[in-house]
């Protein structure tokens, strides 16, 4: 709330931040089916931002538990085969600290998840290009043992950074 006086009278507002404003952000792309018959799902919250104190959490559900997975982004989309799904990002890729899906014991199930915070990894200054104005393209990539490859890919999103 800020306070300012007009006309001698003490006068309040109230402030907030804006929504996303025309800054879309869209899932594209397609998840490989996980060992276990999950199709990992990607989506957000909040709003992408180079100043926001607010978070923009980037998460993905249906994640097999207890497995390590990772968000890697880029600024090009791509749909190019890759470990018997899709990588949804053009190279070259950045890839996040490494993250466990959580979960309780074994067995394992499709009750994992992954979250990163997009607009503290953006102000911490970790990437000279995401600025304002930047599209990100991004998706998350995790073990799984008993596939082939060993790996699952979750589908993917798409987003414009706002000041």
């Amino acid at each position: 709330t800020i306070s300012h006086n007009v006309g001698g009278i003490e006068v309040d507002h109230l402030q907030y931040e804006l929504p996303c404003g025309t800054a879309a952000v869209t899932t594209y792309c397609t998840a490989k089916t996980n060992s276990l018959g999950c199709a990992p799902q990607i989506g957000a919250s909040g709003c992408p931002s180079a100043s926001s104190s607010l978070p923009f959490v980037i998460a993905c559900s249906q994640v097999i538990t207890n497995k390590p997975g990772l968000l890697f982004y880029g600024y090009g989309a791509a749909a190019s085969p890759f470990q018997g799904g899709f990588l949804c990002v053009l190279p070259p890729t950045v890839r996040t600290p490494v993250q466990s899906s959580g979960g309780g014991p074994p067995p394992d199930t499709c009750a994992g998840q992954y979250s990163f915070d997009m607009n503290a990894w953006t102000q911490g200054g970790g990437d000279s290009n995401l600025v304002a104005g930047a599209t990100v393209y991004a998706q998350y990539w995790m073990r799984d043992p008993a596939s082939p490859s060993t790996t699952g890919l979750s589908n993917a999103i798409s987003f414009t950074v706002n000041p």
